[in-house]
């Protein structure tokens, strides 16, 4: 499915559109609905850096496991940080807020909402390509750096943390402990290691 909103054309991927359904038809938490929020204020939170540093997305492709944004360059100094780090920074102000909100009133929903944003913010930050903080060590590589050199650096970093998250995992399954989400990080990690650029 395609549209426009305010001159950016948006593209919601039916494999997309069938993973959310499923996801929110089968949960039993009551956590993906506030995890998709968690995900939605992060892409504004960048979608605002992008519109202060006057480079407002042409396209925003949503498809399963990703949100990807198709942009100009910032017209100011600084602003590929500033979109780079925007994203968590959202997640992050909301979990002080709603941390606020637990300690104010004892209300443990907004302490699950609060640890769900950060957990989400703070994943983003990693030095992992394809995260918000594989871009800012990657900005900050390529100012002393060739772009080649850069780009061989972090993916040599997201290979180096795919294997400590595996063999995390693995020790862990050895013990008898399975957590298959460290699997998947893990394979994700050394996914974009591969094929990140």
């Amino acid at each position: 499915m395609r549209f426009k909103l305010f001159g950016t054309e948006i593209y919601v991927s039916f494999l997309f559109a069938a993973v959310i359904t499923v996801m929110l038809a089968t949960d039993r938490t009551g956590l993906v609905l506030p995890a998709l929020f968690a995900v939605f204020m992060h892409e504004i939170g960048h979608l605002f850096a992008m519109w202060v540093a006057e480079c407002a997305p042409k396209q925003i492709r949503l498809i399963p496991a990703s949100v990807q944004i198709v942009r100009g360059l910032p017209k100011r100094k600084g602003g590929e940080l500033a979109v780079a780090l925007c994203g968590p920074a959202a997640n992050i102000i909301l979990f002080i807020t709603l941390y606020i909100n637990y300690a104010s009133f004892g209300n443990e929903t907004s302490l699950y909402y609060a640890l769900l944003n950060l957990v989400i913010g703070v994943f983003n930050l990693l030095p992992i390509n394809g995260l918000d903080g594989g871009t800012v060590i990657y900005l900050i590589l390529c100012r002393k750096h060739e772009i080649y050199r850069a780009s061989l650096i972090m993916r040599i970093i997201t290979a180096l943390s795919a294997a400590v998250v595996l063999v995390t995992a693995i020790l862990m399954a050895i013990n008898g402990k399975i957590n298959i989400s460290l699997f998947i990080i893990g394979i994700y990690f050394l996914i974009t290691a591969l094929i990140k650029m």
